[in-house]
């Protein structure tokens, strides 16, 4: 970690392979928190017991990305969206969400334009751009890369 930075805040780099040629000069993101929700097995029933977990640098702009590259939607559409795909696994908060959508506005990876929700509100409705769709080609390609590793040492390490 960058001294002199406080403990919640990261250099974020350009791709998931943290390569530190990749940074942006004096760009800096909080790594995003999310509600990851374990299964706890009761005498009766599965219940959900929520734990704040941190996401890897990246996740949360790849998975937005991803869902916005298949349909234009709203903040809290999106929000919901992830949380129903994940079969409720992963709640985005507000605070992590807003900001990433900010920031990838400013780097080009996403427009937005104003639109009326279902309910009748005013809402910021965000689209992938082409340096968007490209960027998150590379991300997913490096993500697979990723978890290839780490799935071979799991299982040298569980034999």
């Amino acid at each position: 970690m960058a001294q002199g930075m406080p403990p919640h805040v990261v250099p974020a780099y350009g791709s998931l392979s943290m390569d530190r040629n990749d940074v942006q000069p004096g760009f800096q993101s909080t790594i995003p928190k999310i509600v990851f929700l374990n299964y706890y097995r009761c005498a009766r029933h599965m219940t959900k017991k929520p734990a704040y977990r941190d996401l890897f640098p990246g996740a949360l702009e790849m998975m937005i990305l991803q869902t916005l590259r298949r349909k234009p939607m709203h903040g809290y559409a999106l929000a919901q969206h992830i949380k129903q795909i994940s079969d409720d696994l992963l709640q985005v908060e507000e605070g992590s969400l807003y900001p990433a959508l900010q920031r990838m506005l400013k780097t080009g990876w996403l427009q937005s334009e104003m639109g009326i929700s279902p309910k009748g509100r005013p809402v910021r409705i965000f689209k992938v751009t082409r340096a968007g769709a490209q960027h998150l080609e590379k991300e997913i390609s490096s993500f697979e890369q990723m978890f290839a590793g780490i799935t071979r040492v799991l299982s040298i390490a569980g034999s």
